[in-house]
């Protein structure tokens, strides 16, 4: 009876881009909202348990570090900010990113799954990641399919949409333009702009660094997600799919012969990339050209003109999460922001907000490496790196996206899977051995 809560977090975890669409259509409100809100309640509910039973609650170092963070960006926003008066304090708790992100990573933490539920879940983000496939493909023809349209003019096909922003330019908003642009976000486009990239790799990467024994199905997956990060047109999903991808190659111990598999695994995956987006009807030299080739390249080095520039103001506390108007005035409209994470990170919360940032990812990485030599589970530590790669050119500092908090609930279970398995007599065999066999998941 006590673990009903959990696995009612845990199946709307797996099924969320579901649940968002629901969210969204049934009530207008925001899914990230109630699905922190979800986490809030979760949250009290370990708290009652492990003060009325005694339990241990689990706060790794990572953790406590991200909340000297988090209180050090809420409490210097209120100085310069009105969001908490304006959205009180109960709406406060579950909707900022920061604070979304402390509790679900605690919540997480202190959840423990057996292997019945990882197989389920395999099943679950497996499916995901195929009907995430066709989606991308459906919206090729179609890109209002399950698109969230709350920042376009309603009830106007695509064609019509087209010709009014066509005509009114300055009723376009960041996302109607990425939407023009070529970005699909597949089924995660209630989630919200960046869940196809952060979600769709995270859950590529968990399922990546499991052995599966059947090849077909394991081909599948990587075409499939392959899909939907190149159908998405943006170069950083593209990017982060062959990080995360590299891991069934480079954690080999013959690198050579890595190199050489990694790079006839990428010709051959272009190869049917390419056949398939000429099946599709895509104009392959008009995709390459306004995407691949876009020229990205002056918004970087104006985030790093610009910054040089601001940064001298607050080096050491930062902005505390505002932008100046001297920042504003420097963009002249040419970028929407200093448009590399790390820049905007110590642009907003100076050295002392930056280098705590920094040592949090430093031992997170720690903690997703430790995991990954000891258990040979590497799903978490790829589904983390591809999160600070991407913050090379985007601008994102918290972890909320249900890819990545399952990513560390598949770590901790291969984790404690392995402690288990070489501790206890009746089972007891050595970590070499375990590594040769990856953990299959056996029946």
């Amino acid at each position: 009876m006590k673990d009903i809560p959990k696995h009612i977090l845990l199946f709307v975890l797996l099924i969320y881009p579901i649940v968002s669409y629901l969210i969204f259509e049934l009530t207008s409100m925001e899914p990230n909202y109630v699905l922190g809100f979800l986490f809030v309640i979760y949250l009290v509910y370990i708290l009652f348990l492990a003060f009325a039973f005694n339990r241990k609650l689990i706060i790794p170092n990572y953790l406590i570090v991200f909340g000297l963070f988090t209180l050090y960006a809420i409490f210097g926003n209120m100085f310069v900010s009105d969001d908490l008066r304006e959205e009180g304090i109960v709406k406060y708790l579950y909707s900022n990113p920061f604070l979304q992100t402390f509790f679900g990573l605690l919540v997480i933490e202190n959840i423990q799954v057996d292997k019945k539920w990882i197989k389920f879940a395999q099943i679950a983000l497996g499916l995901t990641l195929i009907i995430a496939s066709v989606v991308s493909i459906k919206q090729i023809v179609d890109p209002l399919f399950l698109t969230k349209e709350t920042d376009f003019v309603q009830g106007l096909s695509y064609d019509r949409l087209t010709e009014y922003y066509s005509s009114n330019p300055t009723e376009k908003t960041g996302d109607v333009d990425r939407f023009f642009d070529g970005y699909r976000l597949s089924i995660f486009s209630y989630i919200n702009e960046v869940s196809v990239g952060f979600d769709l790799i995270a859950i590529f990467s968990i399922l990546l660094a499991i052995r599966l024994r059947n090849r077909f199905y394991s081909l599948v997956l990587i075409l499939s997600s392959a899909a939907v990060g190149f159908l998405s047109s943006a170069r950083w999903i593209m990017l982060n799919f062959f990080v995360v991808a590299s891991q069934k190659f480079f954690l080999k111990n013959n690198v050579v012969l890595a190199i050489l598999k990694f790079t006839l695994f990428g010709i051959i995956l272009f190869a049917v990339l390419i056949a398939g987006i000429n099946f599709a009807g895509i104009n392959l030299n008009t995709f390459v050209q306004e995407r691949l080739l876009a020229d990205s390249a002056g918004t970087r080095l104006l985030a790093f003109e610009v910054f040089f520039k601001v940064f001298p103001d607050n080096p050491i506390y930062g902005t505390l999460g505002v932008d100046t108007e001297k920042m504003i005035r420097l963009l002249n409209g040419r970028s929407s922001q200093i448009h590399v994470g790390y820049l905007k990170l110590f642009y907003y919360y100076g050295l002392i907000g930056g280098i705590i940032y920094l040592s949090f990812l430093a031992l997170l990485f720690k903690r997703m490496w430790k995991i990954g030599t000891s258990s040979n589970y590497w799903g978490g530590f790829f589904a983390f790196l591809a999160f600070a790669i991407a913050n090379l050119t985007l601008v994102k500092f918290d972890l909320f996206h249900y890819g990545l908090l399952l990513a560390i609930l598949f770590s901790n279970f291969f984790y404690r899977l392995n402690d288990n398995t070489l501790t206890n007599s009746t089972l007891r065999r050595s970590k070499t051995e375990i590594k040769q066999n990856g953990l299959l998941l056996r029946g």
